[in-house]
């Protein structure tokens, strides 16, 4: 029998996810075979570059000892605490810059005078502010997901096609309803684009607020306990762990982006 097109079509979008599976892994299979033949050739101290073998076996005692994961379960809760109060506050602030020039006018210039200050420069000043070591670690957080999320919504929102508000107006939208079925749904690109980035920013602050403010627990603080013990395995083990969950991270926000923007349509809000 013959297969049906939608048959052929469904193995070759399988063989492509696999192919492209494939090829993503080519680059880190090169990494770890050149990585092994300078270790092994003596390039470089075992001391300094420890062996993949050694970094594995390493990785394998944390994660049966449930010292990584609890380094790793500390530092997703500041994350994820952090990005929501900063996206939050970044999409409002965003929103309200977007529909209200007088807004932008009142806080544009102090926002943006702020944000040219890089966040760890915040660091100190937090610090000396609230003493408590888990709140400046999730404000400085904060404050790396707040401006994207209001660039990037900012953006969104005054990029709105004319053509949209002019339908929303001979349907009678206005205030809530305009923004919620019109303004919003039609930003809707760029303030995923800002989550992103958002969750990006946070992820890659936490590893610095973890270095620089005195806490018990985070994969950041098992970093500093690996350079601090001369362990550069351990090092490694926690430099690994950032970016693969930084990646897994990004992956997920960027498919419930999709799967957002895939199911407004503002043709059908209007």
């Amino acid at each position: 029998m013959f297969q049906s097109r939608g048959g052929k079509d469904k193995s070759m979008n399988i063989s492509n996810q696999i192919k492209g599976w494939f090829a993503s892994l080519t680059i880190p299979f090169v990494l770890l075979v050149l990585w092994q033949v300078i270790v092994s050739l003596g390039y470089v101290p075992a001391i300094i570059l420890p062996s993949p073998e050694k970094v594995f076996s390493t990785f394998m005692t944390n994660i049966t000892q449930n010292d990584l994961l609890r380094h790793v379960a500390a530092s997703l809760e500041r994350v994820i605490l952090g990005f929501i109060i900063g996206a939050l506050g970044g999409f409002s602030l965003g929103l309200l810059m977007g529909l209200s020039r007088t807004a932008e006018k009142i806080f544009g210039p102090t926002f943006h005078v702020i944000r040219q200050v890089p966040v760890i420069g915040w660091i100190p000043l937090i610090v000396m502010m609230f003493q408590i070591a888990e709140i400046p670690q999730i404000i400085v957080i904060s404050l790396a997901a707040f401006f994207p999320m209001t660039l990037n919504t900012l953006a969104g929102v005054r990029n709105v096609r004319k053509e949209y508000l002019e339908l929303a107006a001979v349907n009678g939208f206005k205030g809530l309803k305009l923004i919620r079925r019109v303004i919003v749904p039609a930003a809707l690109p760029s303030i995923v684009t800002g989550t992103t980035l958002s969750l990006g920013m946070s992820w890659a602050v936490m590893m610095a607020a973890e270095f620089f403010i005195d806490t018990s627990y985070g994969i950041g603080t098992r970093i500093q306990a690996g350079r601090s013990s001369f362990n550069m395995a351990l090092v490694l083990v926690g430099i690994f762990t950032v970016g693969l969950i930084g990646y897994g991270l990004t992956i997920t926000i960027e498919a419930l982006g999709r799967a957002v923007n895939n199911g407004r349509d503002v043709h059908k809000e209007i």
